[in-house]
């Protein structure tokens, strides 16, 4: 295996990875604002959980299970959420056709490939895994001893962690990817493939909710004692699955060079079974990706879009482009329907215990504060829902390196955003409101309350989507190797989630201030909310457009 040559290769492949920060003042001071925004509020939640959690586990002589839990959850949404981009990398890329006819062996670009995906796909993660280690080591210094929490092995042992945690579900991933699509010359189907997420993810979250059997009521108490006592299922499945993970957790917390030059090995061993594996399998991959893609564009090719109106046909293709490329449909049209599911559970299996049985016996004692919590909540969800879908904040993405084309096909400016300004309405707002309904039924809220939680997300809803097609505009991701790319490497949609979490804190703020500091009555905040919502909508429908077009006569 020649590293050098595979490493520098990997190299070449990131160089169009992601989007270029544009060289404006406005796009660093969003990228500023979205790291302290975004990414660093995340890593101290995460630190703090590792801090907690091993806190608690010192008490049952089981420092570095909660740490073991954290690693293995990471592991496990690895795998769910990198399966189909390893598929996408090693098999769809725009650069395959371009690759293969080089004078290069066909496994050393399957494992350049594989380096490029891990790499571009753990960034956050290492993060992460850093806070993670940083929230362990602070426990252990404050509990056991600075000495304790400083052994070199430890140290050594995080670092290889932070480089390393995601290596080995993304090894399965690949292994997946090599084993499924050699099947697949027979098949003709890549379906199977694509659902492979979906599997692990049904799987992973069966096998969670059969842990909770046994532990009695289920808290947080209870189920860091079941980690403790290594009776839970879950965290002993994940062992064996992802089985270097606890030699290394054993490394940290028991300073044990063995279990770190174990948990080196597992991996090591993992990476050569991958390098083996693809070159008995990748090239007959390609092979089949070859005769998949042909076949899928002359069935695409064969159903022309008609419509009855330009907007029609527009919103149409739209729609199409979406459900069609797996990597949209998933992260930016079904993601929705976790609003609604994720409120229904929350609120199916919390309702009689703990902080939210408590919010809403208050609620139901009329208490104003309660009230306002609920309304913060529901313009918060519009915000961040219809930025984290990156339907408006990609419009102009998806068009690719043919984006040129909306200025010379015969249609208006204006009737194509609309119609992007539409599919992102559709696939949005209505699970908003099927979330609203939950949330009021379980509340018992008024139906008039309601239908005002609906108005101001729907307000808060058209506010995201302008910014966010503004957004993508002005600066648009055209040089995208694959579907994927698009979303992973488009700093827009970044940004617009930077944004609509200010936004989603002014709404906190403005309550916080009318109601807990100036003693103001809770209509009064309605009807503030209702008024700074309604008039930021208005001004951005006014400018927001025209502005808009003026992007796009500049590309």
């Amino acid at each position: 295996m020649n590293i050098k040559k595979i490493f520098s290769l990997a190299k070449v492949l990131s160089k169009n990875s992601e989007m270029e920060l544009p060289k404006s003042t406005l796009y660093r001071v969003l990228a500023a604002f979205a790291a302290l925004g975004i990414m660093i509020p995340c890593c101290v939640i995460v630190g703090f959980i590792s801090y907690i959690m091993t806190e608690a586990l010192l008490e049952v002589e089981s420092p570095g299970g909660g740490m073991l839990f954290e690693l293995q959850i990471l592991s496990a949404f690895s795998m769910i959420f990198g399966i189909l981009v390893i598929f996408s990398i090693l098999f769809f890329s725009s650069d395959r056709e371009h690759f293969v006819t080089l004078p290069i062996p066909v496994h050393h670009l399957m494992m350049s490939k594989f380096l490029f995906a891990y790499f571009a796909e753990s960034v956050m993660e290492f993060m992460i895994l850093i806070a993670v280690f940083i929230g362990y080591f602070l426990a252990i210094g404050k509990n056991v001893g600075v000495g304790t929490a400083l052994h070199p092995v430890g140290l050594i042992g995080a670092v290889l962690g932070t480089a390393l945690i995601p290596m080995v579900p993304m090894i399965y991933c690949a292994v997946f990817s090599l084993i499924l699509m050699a099947c697949l010359s027979k098949v003709k189907s890549t379906g199977v493939f694509y659902r492979l997420s979906t599997v692990f993810l049904l799987i992973f979250a069966g096998i969670f909710v059969y842990s909770l059997r046994g532990i009695g009521e289920i808290n947080m108490e209870n189920y860091v004692e079941s980690l403790g006592s290594g009776e839970n299922l879950f965290l002993r499945t994940l062992n064996i699955i992802f089985f270097p993970v606890p030699w290394l957790a054993n490394a940290i917390s028991e300073n044990s060079i063995v279990y770190l030059l174990m948990y080196i090995a597992g991996n090591v061993l993992l990476l050569v079974i991958l390098y083996f594996l693809g070159k008995a399998l990748y090239q007959k991959g390609l092979y089949t990706a070859a005769s998949l893609g042909s076949s899928k564009k002359a069935e695409i090719k064969a159903k022309d879009i008609s419509g009855d109106s330009q907007l029609k046909a527009c919103f149409m293709k739209e729609v199409r482009v979406i459900l069609r490329t797996k990597a949209f449909s998933g992260n930016c049209a079904y993601i929705n329907v976790l609003w609604p599911v994720g409120a229904f559970l929350l609120f199916h299996f919390t309702k009689n215990k703990g902080g939210m049985a408590d919010f809403m016996e208050m609620y139901a004692q009329g208490k104003e504060r309660a009230e306002m919590i609920l309304l913060m909540a529901v313009i918060s969800i519009s915000f961040i829902a219809t930025a984290l879908n990156s339907l408006a904040s990609t419009s102009f993405t998806r068009e690719g390196q043919h984006l040129s084309l909306i200025k010379y096909i015969p249609v208006r400016y204006e009737t194509q955003i609309f119609a992007k300004a539409i599919v992102s309405f559709v696939f949005t707002y209505p699970c908003l409101v099927i979330t609203d309904i939950i949330i009021c039924a379980y509340m018992k809220t008024p139906v008039y309350e309601c239908l005002i939680y609906a108005l101001l997300m729907l307000l808060a809803h058209i506010i995201s989507i302008i910014i966010g097609m503004s957004l993508d505009s002005a600066s648009p991701y055209q040089e995208w190797d694959d579907e994927y790319s698009a979303l992973r490497g488009n700093l827009n949609t970044f940004f617009n989630m930077a944004i609509m979490m200010f936004c989603a804190g002014i709404v906190a703020v403005i309550g916080i201030l009318i109601y807990e500091v100036i003693k103001l009555p809770i209509a009064v905040y309605y009807i503030i909310m209702f008024a700074v919502l309604s008039a930021a909508m208005v001004r951005l429908l006014m400018v927001g457009p025209a502005r808009i077009v003026g992007n796009l006569e500049k590309l």
